[in-house]
């Protein structure tokens, strides 16, 4: 995550996004690739954050001590797993090209870790009916996502990485996300 200042002004969009929300980050060596795809293809997409796979909708309010706890320990009772990326598909009938994030199973049993604690209660749920994705362009339209998927179609990557670890991201003032918090899966707890 890199601090930025992407926009000087906030969008109506943009605002329950304010006290952050849960990613997987994929590791360097993936979210170099990935990074290099959505600077090309997506800039606005890409100064905004790096590359990540979305676990959580976006928290309600400040993720308090006491709740950041209830995370690490909800995650320390989830065991690392590996996840497949690719292949690049478009979201038909939004704009947007992405990399399938597979198996389904793992990651929904993270998500619905996450949902259970308290950080979510009263809020909306974790989306479970959006399946796992890697974003390379959103801020597009439906037709420049089809040329993008042809422009692509024979250089993408596909690959897995071990899922370990979830990250709090929040964005600053020019709503550009920075990590502030990972919590280790079946480990002890959160890394700062």
């Amino acid at each position: 995550m890199r601090p930025g200042t992407a926009t000087e002004r906030w969008d109506d969009w943009m605002q329950p996004y304010r006290h952050g929300v849960f990613v997987v980050l994929p590791p360097p060596a993936v979210a170099r690739v990935v990074d290099a795809q959505r600077a090309r293809f997506d800039p606005q997409s890409a100064e905004i954050c790096g590359a990540y796979v979305t676990l959580s909708e976006p928290l309600a309010s400040p993720l308090s001590d006491a709740q950041a706890d209830e995370v690490a320990d909800a995650m320390a009772r989830v065991a690392p797993f590996t996840l497949r990326y690719g292949p690049l598909h478009t979201v038909e009938p939004h704009p947007g090209v992405v990399y399938a994030i597979t198996p389904a199973e793992p990651f929904e049993a993270l998500r619905d870790a996450l949902a259970a604690t308290s950080a979510f209660r009263g809020s909306r749920p974790v989306r479970g009916d959006v399946p796992a994705h890697m974003t390379v362009a959103e801020f597009v339209s439906v037709e420049r996502s089809a040329e993008i998927l042809e422009e692509l179609a024979h250089r993408y990557m596909t690959g897995s990485f071990l899922c370990d670890t979830v990250t709090l991201i929040v964005p600053d003032s020019g709503f550009c996300f920075r990590a502030v918090r990972g919590f280790s899966l079946g480990g002890t707890g959160s890394r700062s």
